[in-house]
């Protein structure tokens, strides 16, 4: 294969030579050190491959040996750039297209995340963009084992971060701790780094999110200011970043400020509510064919050679996107779509009671799911399903044990001049 691109690239030419003394005009090539090969014998003939520029020297061969040379056929690009010369656009365009090529092989064009399953892709990737990691950045900016330092620093739950260049490509694997506790009130809950405090000096406590008892302590820095059983409150603190330095007569003569880490698991309630209306449409088949469009996007930048309409009232519309890259590794940063446009006739329709409450119950089972995927236990369940003649609805509590604990700074604590007061602070 190399070899046929390196003649296509050089040029040769088939020639076919007659005459009385065709074996001397071979060996005299030979002697002469012009390379020829595919060498033929036809019916009074021979035919046979060389390079453009021993062409010339076949004058003086054939004279000498008295055969007739004639041309049967040219290769080459050579051949090919003469054939075209005046085409000068479609030279330059292609010349342009190589070189933009070339320069677009030095940056990454597509990070891709392997392994992430309590860390989302999009956090990582917006972790990366932080620290200056982002699609269009030039290969030779990378720092590979710098990546692999931030992302372990950055989180936690990473216990391993292997980071590679493959063409075009940044590709980043990780493994998390299967046994990291995840936390089970995300919605409402937010990871406070070390790094945002103002003062970081004074240390974080850990602070209760909500109303409830606790079940389980597991301390691994900080002071437990509660124990199993203990009732707590939103903001009571559960473990304290400010321990103290005692004296060998047990007094406070000091404190020593840590960021709080544990595993605090409380017995608390949550709500549950749903509604689901009685009446819905539903989108009937029609006879109409599905529209195709075609569009092409760089970054943010949507291009199309059509117009996107529908002449349909009603539609519902889809997209695939798919990546252009050229080999295996070698990737774009161009996208090609397809919108499809479906046209649909609604009918207005109703609910049962039974498909109403069927329906509500599987929201529900899907949301006790998604509890129990970020390591929520739920221990009692007091939810009802009602069904009215507009809608069905369904309510209640559920009892859960989950995850708690929030970072949040340290009061800088001031030395107690009580000795009562110091035996307070240590619990005892």
């Amino acid at each position: 294969m190399l070899l046929k691109i390196y003649q296509y690239i050089r040029g040769y030419v088939r020639i076919r030579i007659t005459g009385h003394r065709m074996e001397r005009f071979i060996n005299a090539c030979n002697y002469r050190k012009i390379k020829i090969w595919d060498l033929s014998a036809g019916d009074g003939s021979y035919e046979m491959n060389l390079w453009v520029k021993d062409f010339k020297k076949l004058r003086h061969i054939s004279h000498k040996t008295s055969t007739k040379i004639t041309i049967v056929k040219k290769y080459g690009l050579p051949f090919y750039l003469f054939d075209h010369r005046r085409r000068k656009l479609f030279f330059a365009g292609i010349l342009t297209a190589t070189v933009l090529l070339l320069i677009m092989s030095g940056y990454i064009w597509d990070i891709e995340i392997l392994g992430t399953h309590t860390q989302t892709e999009e956090v990582i990737r917006t972790f990366l963009k932080e620290n200056h990691v982002n699609t269009g950045i030039r290969r030779g900016n990378i720092d590979c084992d710098r990546i692999v330092k931030d992302i372990r620093k950055g989180f936690d739950d990473i216990i391993w971060v292997s980071a590679s260049i493959e063409g075009t490509r940044l590709i980043i694997q990780i493994k998390e701790n299967e046994d990291a506790k995840i936390d089970n009130k995300t919605d409402n809950k937010t990871d406070i780094k070390e790094d945002i405090y103002p003062n970081s000096d004074a240390g974080t406590d850990l602070v209760s999110d909500c109303t409830g008892t606790i079940v389980r302590i597991i301390t691994r820095k900080g002071i437990p200011m509660v124990r199993e059983g203990t009732s707590v409150n939103p903001g009571d603190i559960l473990v304290s970043g400010q321990i103290p330095i005692l004296n060998d007569a047990k007094e406070i003569t000091g404190y020593e400020s840590c960021h709080s880490d544990a595993d605090i698991f409380i017995q608390t309630q949550i709500h549950y509510e749903n509604t689901l209306p009685r009446k819905y449409v539903k989108k009937t088949s029609v006879k109409f064919p599905r529209l195709f469009y075609l569009y092409f996007r760089i970054g943010k930048y949507r291009l199309s050679p059509f117009f996107i309409w529908s002449p349909y009232e009603h539609y519902s519309k889809s997209t695939m996107e798919s990546r252009l890259k050229l080999l295996d590794h070698f990737y774009l940063p161009v996208y090609i779509g397809v919108v499809g446009l479906t046209p649909y006739k609604p009918v207005m329709k109703k609910y049962t009671d039974q498909q109403l409450q069927d329906k509500l119950n599987r929201y529900f089972l899907r949301y006790c799911e998604d509890l129990d995927k970020k390591g929520v236990e739920i221990i009692q369940n007091d939810v009802k399903i009602d069904t009215g003649s507009k809608e069905g609805s369904i309510s209640g509590t559920l009892t859960i044990i989950c995850n708690t604990g929030q970072s949040r700074q340290s009061e800088i604590l001031q030395l107690p001049n009580d000795p009562e007061e110091q035996t307070e602070q240590l619990g005892e």
